[in-house]
């Protein structure tokens, strides 16, 4: 890489050459000319499935909330609005739950804040986060925030019955920790994925999310039906064990980059240093933040983040709630009933990221083609299914089903401009995710205090349709932004050509005061 003036510890390794592998015309190597690695399962795999179980713990943490609480909350001691009547849906579903009401009186609007006090934490950390990871590596960043964030849900049932605050307290707190989770994860996959391997690798990463919610809401609802000290208190206990285990577990056994791994196979870190960084190595160079800044792709990434985290937050954040008030799911079947759409959106995401990584690698789609076929199925595709969902009436399992399988098609998102960010700009990737995942999280946290207000003191159909067409028109505004500007290509401003030329000169000054000082 390079001389560098640096007076702690042994200089960088040197930069490898990649030339003998070929380009394809572009700053990236052609991957038809790279060296295979032969094991089956290589260093890499690894690194994705703990990231993948990291992303499941973070989901967990975020959504064991909503289950939870339905099951917090005292819903016949809430105050309702003089014209509203509850028998709407009353009597469809015949289930009965042995579980008392809860012991909290939050009305819906104080449940909103309670949902997005997560939230407020989570963006403060994103782009501080992302910047860090930038300087000086993301693995002890995104095992210690897990970690913080594992503690921490293990004071969530002290911190309820301490009061309201203390409870926004420690969610705020736990976003915190949480705040590295995606700028790290998208920071250690542009260094440990080929760009081949992407669209497979990315989505099962990120898919790691739909797991987490597949797990977290059904057990919740048994945790919350048959847990000890009530109930409701022995999720955050239970999950907070388990993550406390994975972070531990992450910062032991994964590292930085293939470079710092001890025991990679040379020909699979080859295969990565070669297809990733190609001829130009490994580089570091300044930030470009006005290019960032007024970059169409960028933007087009921007809007499509934005839209999925309002759609999706108020689903992850409302749908258990929604279940109750108006399709009357008790709690063991609330939280199964509200996983169904998680889990065909986990499963669907799976399968369109192999078809997404073949329609790239077979050449009959470009890079920016794919992503923009696979974004418009995950975000049109629920904007449908909500607006549908409004319309059924007191039929639960049609609801069910529409919200099931729009859901699902929301898994495109992970091929479309998830993985976005490591096409235009593999360098600045992790910078990237953290500035999207920033503000679009600041659209995220509006959903659950929208919804709140909505729906305050009259949870009716009516007024839940008001809710799912909000979400809806930004899925459908947002998706169409993106289908106009975004671009599979990697931008001129992450040339690493560029910032090699200017490096060359620092080089060789740098070599001649080592030989001066040598002799």
């Amino acid at each position: 890489m390079g001389l560098r003036n640096n007076s702690f510890g042994p200089p960088p390794p040197p930069r490898q050459d990649f030339t003998a592998f070929g380009t394809n015309g572009s700053n990236r190597p052609d991957v038809r000319t790279l060296p295979t690695p032969d094991p089956m399962v290589g260093s890499r795999h690894i690194v994705t499935f703990m990231l993948f179980l990291g992303m499941a713990n973070a989901y967990v943490m975020r959504t064991n909330m909503s289950v939870a609480i339905v099951a917090m909350v005292n819903h016949s001691a809430l105050p309702v609005a003089e014209d509203f009547v509850d028998d709407e849906c009353e009597g469809v579903l015949n289930t009965t739950s042995s579980a008392a009401d809860g012991e909290f009186i939050w009305d819906t609007s104080l449940q909103g804040y309670v949902l997005s006090s997560f939230f407020y934490g989570y963006v403060i950390t994103q782009i501080p986060f992302g910047v860090l990871a930038k300087k000086y590596g993301a693995k002890y960043f995104l095992g210690g925030g897990m970690l913080i964030n594992s503690v921490f849900g293990l004071l969530v049932p002290v911190a309820a019955r301490g009061g309201l605050w203390w409870l926004i307290l420690v969610r705020f707190i736990q976003g915190l920790g949480e705040g590295p989770i995606v700028p790290c994860t998208h920071a250690l996959l542009a260094k440990w994925i080929p760009p081949n391997e992407r669209s497979r690798m990315g989505a099962f990463v990120y898919a790691g999310a739909q797991f987490g919610t597949v797990v977290s809401m059904p057990l919740s609802g048994l945790l919350s039906e048959y847990g000890f000290d009530g109930g409701w208190p022995s999720i955050f206990y239970v999950f907070g064990i388990v993550g406390a285990i994975w972070s531990i577990a992450f910062l032991l056994s994964v590292h930085e980059d293939p470079e710092q791994h001890p025991s990679i196979a040379e020909d699979e870190k080859k295969y990565i240093l070669s297809s990733v960084w190609g001829a130009a190595g490994v580089s570091s160079p300044p930030v470009p933040w006005k290019s960032i800044v007024t970059s169409l792709p960028f933007w087009a990434i921007l809007m499509a983040h934005m839209g999925q985290n309002y759609g999706y937050e108020t689903l992850m954040t409302e749908l258990p709630t929604f279940m109750k008030q108006v399709l009357h799911f008790d709690i063991k079947s609330n939280g199964t009933v509200s996983a169904l759409p998680y889990l065909a959106m986990w499963i669907f995401s799976m399968l369109i990221s192999h078809v997404a990584d073949w329609m790239i690698s077979s050449e009959r789609f470009s890079h920016g083609v794919t992503r923009k076929i696979l974004n418009s199925i995950g975000q049109f595709g629920p904007a449908i299914a909500l607006v549908a969902a409004s319309y059924t009436g007191c039929n639960p399992w049609l609801t069910v089903a529409i919200l099931t399988v729009g859901v699902g098609f929301n898994g495109g998102i992970y091929s479309g401009f998830k993985v976005n960010h490591l096409d235009i700009s593999p360098r600045f990737a992790g910078i990237l995710m953290s500035l999207t995942n920033c503000l679009a999280n600041l659209a995220g946290l509006l959903a659950p205090i929208t919804a709140g207000h909505i729906i305050v003191g009259k949870p009716t159909q009516a007024q839940w349709r008001i809710v799912f067409m909000i979400s809806a028109a930004v899925y459908v505004v947002c998706g169409m932004f993106y289908l106009v500007f975004a671009s599979g290509r990697r931008q001129a401003w992450d040339n690493p050509e560029k910032d090699s030329k200017k490096s060359n000169t620092k080089d060789i000054e740098g070599a001649q005061v080592l030989n001066e000082t040598q002799h």
